[in-house]
Protein backbone atom coordinates (compact mmCIF):
# COMPACT_ATOMS: atom_id res chain seq x y z
CA UNK A 1 0.00 0.00 0.00
CA UNK A 2 2.94 2.10 0.95
CA UNK A 3 4.09 2.34 -2.65
CA UNK A 4 0.70 2.85 -4.16
CA UNK A 5 0.24 6.04 -2.25
CA UNK A 6 3.33 7.20 -2.95
CA UNK A 7 3.42 6.88 -6.55
CA UNK A 8 0.96 9.78 -6.48
CA UNK A 9 4.10 12.15 -4.76
CA UNK A 10 6.66 11.52 -7.28
CA UNK A 11 5.56 14.00 -9.82
CA UNK A 12 5.98 16.96 -6.74
CA UNK A 13 9.65 18.12 -7.01
CA UNK A 14 11.44 18.30 -3.26
CA UNK A 15 12.43 22.22 -2.92
CA UNK A 16 14.34 21.35 -0.08
CA UNK A 17 18.05 21.35 -0.31
CA UNK A 18 19.19 18.03 -0.19
CA UNK A 19 21.46 16.39 2.59
CA UNK A 20 19.64 18.64 4.48
CA UNK A 21 16.65 17.42 5.60
CA UNK A 22 15.41 15.36 8.12
CA UNK A 23 12.01 14.51 6.97
CA UNK A 24 10.97 12.55 4.03
CA UNK A 25 8.95 14.68 1.59
CA UNK A 26 6.61 11.50 0.86
CA UNK A 27 6.10 11.82 5.43
CA UNK A 28 5.10 15.22 5.23
CA UNK A 29 2.84 14.77 2.36
CA UNK A 30 1.28 12.03 3.32
CA UNK A 31 0.36 13.16 6.75
CA UNK A 32 -0.86 16.15 5.53
CA UNK A 33 -3.24 14.14 3.55
CA UNK A 34 -4.13 11.79 6.72
CA UNK A 35 -4.76 15.00 9.03
CA UNK A 36 -6.89 16.46 6.47
CA UNK A 37 -8.56 13.23 6.18
CA UNK A 38 -9.19 12.72 9.96
CA UNK A 39 -10.38 16.43 10.37
CA UNK A 40 -7.23 18.24 10.90
CA UNK A 41 -7.12 21.79 9.72
CA UNK A 42 -3.49 22.97 10.32
CA UNK A 43 0.21 22.43 10.40
CA UNK A 44 -0.06 22.09 14.34
CA UNK A 45 -2.96 19.49 13.48
CA UNK A 46 -0.35 17.62 11.11
CA UNK A 47 2.45 17.57 13.57
CA UNK A 48 -0.07 16.07 16.50
CA UNK A 49 -0.77 13.32 13.95
CA UNK A 50 2.52 12.49 13.16
CA UNK A 51 3.56 12.94 16.83
CA UNK A 52 0.25 10.79 17.90
CA UNK A 53 -0.25 8.58 14.82
CA UNK A 54 3.23 8.07 13.20
CA UNK A 55 3.85 4.40 15.42
CA UNK A 56 0.68 3.42 14.18
CA UNK A 57 1.07 4.25 10.89
CA UNK A 58 4.32 2.63 10.33
CA UNK A 59 3.80 0.70 6.88
CA UNK A 60 2.61 4.16 5.37
CA UNK A 61 5.05 6.70 7.21
CA UNK A 62 8.32 6.46 8.18
CA UNK A 63 9.49 9.29 10.23
CA UNK A 64 12.81 8.45 10.66
CA UNK A 65 13.55 11.42 12.94
CA UNK A 66 10.29 11.65 14.57
CA UNK A 67 7.14 14.08 13.74
CA UNK A 68 8.03 17.20 11.58
CA UNK A 69 7.66 19.61 13.72
CA UNK A 70 4.88 22.94 12.81
CA UNK A 71 7.36 25.02 11.07
CA UNK A 72 8.94 22.30 9.21
CA UNK A 73 5.27 21.71 7.44
CA UNK A 74 4.60 25.15 6.75
CA UNK A 75 8.39 25.65 5.67
CA UNK A 76 7.60 22.52 2.86
CA UNK A 77 4.32 23.81 1.98
CA UNK A 78 5.68 27.51 1.47
CA UNK A 79 8.09 25.68 -0.99
CA UNK A 80 6.08 23.51 -3.05
CA UNK A 81 4.61 24.67 -6.22
CA UNK A 82 1.24 25.11 -6.11
CA UNK A 83 -0.08 23.57 -9.05
CA UNK A 84 1.84 20.30 -9.09
CA UNK A 85 0.33 19.74 -5.23
CA UNK A 86 -3.26 20.67 -6.75
CA UNK A 87 -2.76 18.01 -9.83
CA UNK A 88 -2.06 15.70 -7.65
CA UNK A 89 -5.36 16.35 -5.04
CA UNK A 90 -7.38 16.42 -8.34
CA UNK A 91 -5.94 12.68 -9.14
CA UNK A 92 -6.73 11.19 -5.73
CA UNK A 93 -10.43 13.40 -6.29
CA UNK A 94 -9.75 15.28 -2.54
CA UNK A 95 -12.74 17.63 -1.83
CA UNK A 96 -12.47 21.28 -3.36
CA UNK A 97 -12.14 22.94 0.08
CA UNK A 98 -8.74 20.70 0.64
CA UNK A 99 -7.02 21.58 -2.46
CA UNK A 100 -7.69 25.36 -1.94
CA UNK A 101 -5.77 25.38 0.98
CA UNK A 102 -3.47 23.58 -0.33
CA UNK A 103 -2.61 25.75 -2.95
CA UNK A 104 -2.52 29.03 -0.70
Amino acid sequence: MEKVISQYFRGIEDPRVQGRCQHLLSDILLTALCTYLTGGVDYQDMHLFAKDRGKQLQGLLHLPNGAPSTDTFERVFKLIKADSLQKILETLKCPQKFRATASK
